[in-house]
C-alpha cells in the first residue's frame, strides 16, 4: 500500500475530526511519559556481570548460586531434558503464562569441579562456570553456551553462541520463518491497518524460539514480559527493560519441545465443531438488513457458511457492548435467524470503554474503579474508535469479574463467539508508540506496576476475562474467542489470526511463515484473513488465498472497509465453483481436523507445522517457507505466484500420495506437480488412514505403504459441543509387500457408526478379512460394520 493510499484509507477509516484528535493524543502521551518518567530510559546504575562465584545452595531439583554484586541464579530442573534458570534482581513474573511447573520426581545430581558446577538429571546437564557462564548439554553435546548476564538497574541483557548451520523460529508473529539474521522487537504493535513482509513488531510478540542445528534442537522461553528486544546473528542476544532474567529450557527435537511447552503454559481447550467451518466478516456492513442479503447470497450460491462474523459495524457509536438502535434494531432476532440455519454469530469487543457520563459501561466501571490510572491517581484516557476512551485494567481480578459480566447478553441473544480486537493495547497516535503511556499504573493482582511490564500480557488477561464469562454464564458448552494480541498462554483461551495483511501475492506467501511461528510459538490456531484484509485481490489472488486457508485451523474471510466487495461470487462463477469445491474439500476433512483439534488439546501440537516435522535430521527442509504439514499425515503446498499453474515441492523422507490423482512419490526430495486454478496441490503420507466424512458417511481413506511397516492414525469423535462422552479410535496400519493388517482400536463410549466406507489408495484390495472373515463387495463401494482388524491383500 503506498502512502497515498494509506493516507485514503486513514481518512475513510476514522475520519478527519479523529486524525486531528491523534495529534493531541501523542502529545498528551509523551507529556505524561516526561513528567512522571520511564524508568526504563535513565537506568540508575553501571552494568554489572558475574565475575565471582560467592555461594551454592543445592535444594532437590537444583542449586542457588550467588555471585558478586548481589547477583544471583537459581537453576531448577523440571524434567529429564528441561530446566528453568533465573537470575535476579529484578520482579518475578506473575503467573500468566506458565501455569504447570510440577516436577517430576526428578534426582538431580550436583557436583562441584575444576570450573564451577555441574548439574545432572538423565539426559540433561548444566554447567554453571565459577563467572556466570551457563552451558546445556545433551549427553556428550553441547547444545547451548550462554555468556554471563549483564544487568543494569532494571535491565537485563542476555546472550548464548549460535552455531552456523543454526536456524531459529518461533518470537510471536512475525513475517519469516527463519528468523536468522535479524533483529525483532518484543512490544505487541498495532501496524496500522496493514502490513507487508518485514514488518515489525506484530500484534503477538512472545520471547520463544527454537534453536534447530547438528547438535539437536531445544526451545528456548523467557517469562519476562517487559518491553524487550532480540538479535539473532553470530550469537543470540536478548535485552529486558525490567523484571527478573528468567527462562525455560527444553531439548530435544520440536515436537517434544512444543509438548513440553505447552504443558508448562496450558493447552488449548477442545473448540465448538463449528469453529473450525467457514467463517466470513466485512468492515462495513452497516445494517442488519445488508446482512441478511450476504447470508442470502452464500445460500443462493450454493457455499456452506457456518459463522458470521459482526465486525464493528454493529455497535452504537462503537461503545463496547453496544448495539447500534438504529441499523441493528433487530440485532436479537437476526442472531436467532443465524441460529436456525446452523449459522453461528460472533461480535468484536474492544477493549476501549467510551467516556460518557451517560454510557452504563463507563459509569459502573467508574464507581468500581476498575480502570487504569496514572501515577498520581488521575484515569488514563486514550483514543480510539468510540473517540476519547478509558481502558480497564484486566490485571485486577474485580476488572476481569466486572467485564465478562457484560458477555451475559450477548451469549442470551444466541451469540456463539467473541472476538477481541485492539487489544495490544492500540491507541490512535499521530507519531510515536500507537499505545497507551509506559508510566499508566496496573493493579497487577494487587502487586501493581506500570504499562512497561503488562502491555504484553493486556490481551492474554483480556482473553482470560472473556474465556471465564463464557464458562460462567455457559457452563455446558465450549467457549470460543479469536484474538489479535496476546503473549505466552494465550492458547488457553483464545485462537489468533495474521491481523491486517496486505493483499498482496508475497503477503500471501508470508502467511505461511507467519503461521508456522505462531504455532512454534504455542499457538495451534491461527489462520489468515483470505485474500488479505487491507487492498483488493485479483480473483486468482483471491482463489489461491482461498485455497490456502482451507486447509489451515482459522477459516475466515473478511476485508476492510472502503475495499472492493469480498464475496467469492463477486469474482464471477468460475471463482465461485472453485471456492465451492475448496468448501466440499474442507467438509470432507472435517474429521481429520476435529482430530487436530484433539491432538493440540491433548499435546499442544499445532495444526500447521514445518515440513521438517517428521524429518528433523534433513537441513534441505530447515528453511522450507513454501509449503508446510497439516497435522502429520498431509503435506500442503500453496500456489504463491501470479500465473503458476504447476510448481516445486521438496518432500520429506518416506513415500507420499498426491491427494488430487493419487500419484505416488516414493523418495524424499524436489518433485514438480501440476496446479491449476482450481486446486491447491497437497500430499498424504503413505501408511495413514485418514477419517473423512462423505454424505452421512464416515470413510476411512487407506494409503498402501510399501516402505513403512507400521503406522498410528486417529480420529476422535464427540458431539461437537459441550463436556459429554467422546471416543478416540486408534487406526495400525502394517504393511508387508503387498499384505496390509488394519488394526481398530476403540476407547471411549461416543457412539460408533453404524456403517463406514473403506477407500483403497494405492492398489485395489484383491481379497478382505474382516475380523477373521472373508467378506465380499461390490466393485468402488466398500461399506462395512466398525471391526477390529481387517486383513487385505493390494493388487
Amino acid at each position: 500500500m503506498s502512502i497515498l493510499d494509506k493516507i485514503i484509507y486513514t481518512l475513510h477509516a476514522i475520519g478527519l475530526q479523529t486524525i486531528l484528535k491523534t495529534l493531541s493524543y501523542s502529545w498528551y502521551r509523551d507529556r505524561l511519559e516526561k513528567k512522571f518518567g520511564v524508568p526504563s530510559k535513565n537506568p540508575s546504575a553501571q552494568p554489572v556481570s558475574p565475575i565471582e562465584l560467592q555461594s551454592v545452595q543445592p535444594f532437590h531439583n537444583g542449586a542457588f548460586f550467588s555471585f558478586n554484586d548481589q547477583l544471583h541464579v537459581e537453576v531448577a530442573f523440571l524434567s529429564t531434558h528441561s530446566a528453568r534458570v533465573t537470575w535476579s534482581p529484578g520482579r518475578l513474573p506473575l503467573g500468566y503464562a506458565v501455569t504447570g511447573e510440577e516436577t517430576l520426581a526428578l534426582r538431580v545430581s550436583c557436583v562441584q569441579t575444576e570450573k564451577g558446577w555441574e548439574l545432572t538429571a538423565g539426559e540433561l546437564l548444566v554447567r554453571v562456570a565459577k563467572n556466570g557462564m551457563l552451558e546445556y548439554l545433551s549427553g556428550e553435546k553441547v547444545l547451548r553456551v550462554d555468556s554471563p548476564p549483564v544487568y543494569q538497574d532494571p535491565i537485563w541483557t542476555h546472550s548464548a553462541s549460535l552455531s552456523e548451520e543454526a536456524v531459529i523460529h518461533g518470537m510471536g508473529q512475525r513475517t519469516r520463518f527463519n528468523l536468522r539474521p535479524g533483529n525483532y522487537r518484543l512490544w505487541n504493535t498495532d501496524p496500522g491497518g496493514n502490513y507487508g513482509i518485514d514488518q515489525d513488531p506484530l500484534y503477538i510478540t512472545i520471547p520463544l524460539y527454537y534453536c534447530r542445528q547438528q547438535n539437536g534442537g531445544y526451545l528456548l522461553f523467557y517469562e519476562n514480559s517487559y518491553d524487550g528486544e532480540a538479535w539473532f546473528d553470530r550469537e543470540a542476544k536478548f535485552r529486558f527493560v525490567g523484571g527478573a532474567l528468567r527462562l525455560y529450557f527444553l531439548s530435544g527435537d520440536l515436537p517434544q519441545t512444543l509438548e513440553e511447552y505447552s504443558r508448562l503454559t496450558g493447552r488449548s481447550p477442545l473448540p465448538p465443531r463449528w469453529a473450525l467451518g467457514f467463517h466470513h466478516c466485512r468492515w462495513g456492513y452497516k445494517s442488519s438488513e445488508e446482512v441478511r442479503q450476504v447470508l442470502a447470497g452464500f445460500n443462493k450460491h450454493d457455499l456452506p457458511l457456518d459463522v458470521f462474523h459482526f465486525d464493528i459495524d454493529y455497535m452504537d457509536g462503537y461503545r463496547v457492548f453496544s448495539v447500534d438502535p438504529v441499523n441493528y434494531a433487530d440485532f436479537d432476532e437476526l442472531c436467532v435467524e443465524m441460529n436456525k440455519t446452523g449459522i453461528r454469530p460472533v461480535v468484536i469487543l474492544d477493549p476501549g470503554v467510551k467516556i460518557d457520563p451517560k454510557y452504563g459501561v463507563y459509569t459502573t466501571g467508574m464507581k468500581q474503579e476498575v480502570f487504569c490510572s496514572l501515577p498520581d491517581g488521575s484515569r488514563l484516557k486514550s483514543l480510539v474508535w468510540p473517540g476519547w476512551v478509558t481502558m480497564p485494567d484486566f490485571s485486577k481480578p474485580e476488572t476481569r469479574t466486572w467485564w465478562g459480566g457484560f458477555y451475559a447478553r450477548f451469549l442470551e441473544d444466541g451469540v456463539a463467539g467473541f472476538w477481541h480486537d485492539m487489544n495490544e493495547p492500540a491507541a490512535f497516535s499521530a507519531f510515536g508508540e500507537p499505545t497507551i503511556p509506559r508510566v499508566t499504573t496496573h493493579n497487577m493482582e494487587g502487586r501493581s506496576g506500570n504499562h512497561e511490564e503488562i502491555h504484553n500480557v493486556y490481551g492474554l488477561l483480556m482473553d482470560m476475562a472473556g474465556f471465564n464469562a463464557f464458562r460462567q454464564h455457559q457452563p455446558n458448552k465450549r467457549p470460543w474467542l479469536l484474538t489479535r494480541s496476546g503473549w505466552a498462554g494465550v492458547q488457553r483461551y483464545a485462537w489468533a489470526w495474521t491481523g491486517d495483511v496486505e493483499s498482496t501475492w508475497p503477503a500471501l506467501k508470508m502467511t505461511i511463515s507467519t503461521i508456522l511461528g505462531l504455532g512454534i510459538s504455542g499457538i495451534p490456531y491461527s489462520g489468515s484473513d483470505i485474500g488479505g484484509f487491507s487492498g483488493n485481490p485479483d480473483a486468482e489472488l483471491y482463489t489461491r488465498w482461498f485455497q490456502l486457508s482451507t486447509l489451515m485451523a482459522f477459516f475466515r474471510n473478511h476485508s476492510a472497509l472502503a475495499t472492493e466487495p469480498r464475496e467469492p461470487w463477486v469474482y464471477g462463477e468460475e471463482t465461485t465453483q472453485a471456492c465451492r469445491e475448496m468448501l466440499q474439500l474442507r467438509n470432507r476433512l472435517m474429521p481429520y481436523l476435529y482430530t487436530l483439534a484433539w491432538e493440540a488439546h491433548q499435546t499442544g501440537a499445532p495444526f500447521v507445522r514445518p515440513v521438517s516435522w517428521l524429518d528433523p535430521g534433513s537441513q534441505a527442509l530447515w528453511e522450507t517457507d513454501d509449503a508446510y504439514l497439516l497435522g502429520d499425515k498431509l503435506l500442503v503446498a500453496p500456489v504463491c505466484e501470479p500465473g503458476a499453474r504447476e510448481r516445486a515441492v521438496r518432500l520429506p523422507s518416506g513415500g507420499w500420495y498426491h491427494y488430487w490423482d493419487d500419484s505416488y512419490y516414493p523418495y524424499p526430495g524436489e518433485v514438480r506437480v501440476a496446479a491449476p486454478l482450481n486446486q491447491i496441490p497437497f500430499f498424504v503420507r503413505e501408511g495413514s488412514v485418514i477419517p473423512m466424512q462423505e454424505g452421512e458417511m464416515l470413510s476411512l481413506h487407506i494409503y498402501h505403504s510399501p516402505a513403512i511397516k507400521r503406522l498410528n492414525s486417529y480420529h476422535y469423535e464427540d458431539a461437537g459441543e459441550g463436556f459429554g462422552e467422546a471416543r478416540t479410535d486408534t487406526f495400525i496400519l502394517r504393511c508387508n509387500g503387498n499384505h496390509i493388517s488394519l488394526d481398530w482400536e476403540k476407547e471411549g463410549f461416543y457412539q460408533l457408526p453404524d456403517r463406514i466406507r473403506l477407500v483403497f489408495h494405492g492398489g485395489q484390495p484383491d481379497i478382505i478379512h474382516v475380523d477373521g472373515r472373508e467378506i465380499s463387495w461390490d466393485p468402488g463401494e466398500i461399506e462395512i460394520r466398525p471391526f477390529s482388524n481387517l486383513k487385505s491383500i493390494i493388487k
